[in-house]
């Protein structure tokens, strides 16, 4: 029998014929929904709609021919099974309508996976050296976990952290692994993610999204005391995404085999937190430690405490005193949590997120994205001097070549590269 799938939103076709036993495979279908059918002279045509194939999922369908002829069709609406039966993966997948509608902090795709069973944020750093964010999961530690972008990783290789994060709107969808996993999951134990990009399709589609957070939208903090100002914030992540077939007048019509999508978004994120932390008295700089409990003993007088645990000024370190100008003075008493501050925490992001579908006839499909994300945040401190503004370049792209050979051979080609630099700058990096 002839077995024909044809994509709803691009009209991408794929076919099979059944062996001797009726049994069929189509391989390497692109994510979407999916009509049906099936043919054989002397039967009835069978047709079967809404089938719906998400990443990295065997979707199985039996149909059963009836004897009539090929002018009569039995159309059937797809239900969607309660059971994998064809492999063991255990799996969730996050589809297009709950990425789009599921709210998420700093609307960032990845967070999307502690929505799932067993799975949740990483405790890594996401303003670190270099920064990122994990998971943790199936019960090994975060840094067994994977992250892969239309299936070429995005983590990097020294910590298992990914140091970027695809807009939610160039995102199609999200599927997290925490156990069963097949061959190609082999190097890591742990979570693992699979994140899909859209393609574009017969349809011109886009959105423009702005997000706004501003304390002065914010009620204020129950224990804040009535006399102290709310902590600054404000934030504005903005940006737009549309998607299509390439269509040029009089010159090209890519339906039915040349989409694009392309996306940016923006972050505009100034904050500040607030904290308490603990410094060095005025007095403690002239060498009179008389306020702590701690014995300051004389290396040169053979480890005996200085009288009144005040060390002369003439064995002080020039080096100490020197720091005392770059130390802010404590501002309340006590040699410990003296310093209450609060401390900039900002962040400015721009990426974009693009990518060309291209199919040559039934047999032949390429496809080739590419994400840049550049990234500068600014972590500061109760101590000034030790604040520092970390600027990251993240670039991610991947090519994707699939062939049909015969009705049993399928060659499914990837390649890509995710490479960023990352660096840590200090309020003395320029001298």
């Amino acid at each position: 029998a002839k077995v024909t799938a044809v994509n709803t939103a691009t009209r991408d076709t794929y076919s099979a014929t059944t062996n001797v036993q009726g049994y069929y495979s189509i391989e390497f279908v692109r994510v979407g929904v999916y009509d049906l059918s099936v043919e054989q002279p002397g039967f009835q045509k069978v047709a079967k709609s809404g089938i719906v194939v998400d990443i990295n999922q065997v979707v199985r369908n039996d149909i059963e021919l009836t004897v009539g002829a090929l002018t009569q069709t039995v159309t059937i609406e797809a239900v969607a099974s309660s059971i994998k039966t064809d492999d063991a993966t255990i799996s969730e997948i996050i589809s297009t309508r709950y990425v789009a509608d599921l709210p998420s902090n700093g609307r960032d795709p990845l967070k999307l996976a502690a929505i799932t069973a067993g799975t949740i944020s990483g405790l890594k750093a996401t303003n670190g050296t270099p920064p990122g964010e994990d998971f943790i999961g199936a019960g090994t530690r975060e840094i067994s976990n994977s992250i892969s972008l239309d299936g070429i990783s995005i983590v990097n290789n020294l910590i298992s952290t990914t140091p970027t994060r695809p807009a939610i709107d160039a995102v199609q969808e999200v599927e997290v692994q925490t156990g069963t996993y097949s061959a190609q999951y082999g190097a890591y134990m742990g979570v693992h993610l699979n994140v899909i990009t859209k393609s574009g399709t017969n349809e011109l589609h886009g959105s423009l999204v702005e997000f706004l957070r501003n304390n002065a939208l914010d009620a204020r903090p129950y224990f804040l005391s009535a006399t102290a100002k709310k902590a600054p914030l404000r934030q504005n992540q903005f940006g737009f995404e549309v998607d299509g077939p390439i269509l040029i007048p009089k010159l090209y019509n890519g339906r039915n085999k040349t989409f694009f999508m392309g996306s940016y978004e923006g972050l505009r994120q100034i904050r500040q937190n607030a904290g308490i932390a603990t410094v060095m008295t005025p007095q403690m700089f002239q060498g009179d430690f008389s306020q702590t409990k701690t014995v300051v003993k004389d290396p040169a007088n053979g480890g005996a405490p200085f009288l009144g645990n005040i060390v002369p000024i003439g064995r002080l370190s020039p080096v100490s005193l020197k720091l005392q100008q770059y130390l802010p003075p404590s501002t309340v008493p006590g040699v410990t949590s003296n310093l209450p501050y609060t401390a900039a925490n900002n962040n400015n992001t721009d990426q974009t997120v693009d990518r060309i579908d291209q199919n040559f006839g039934q047999n032949i499909r390429l496809f080739f994205r590419y994400q840049r994300q550049t990234e500068s945040i600014l972590a500061g401190g109760a101590i000034p001097v030790n604040s520092n503004t970390s600027p990251v370049l993240t670039n991610n792209y991947t090519v994707g070549y699939t062939h049909t050979l015969a009705p049993n051979l399928v060659n499914d080609f990837r390649i890509g590269r995710q490479y960023f630099d990352s660096s840590t700058l200090n309020p003395f990096y320029g001298t």
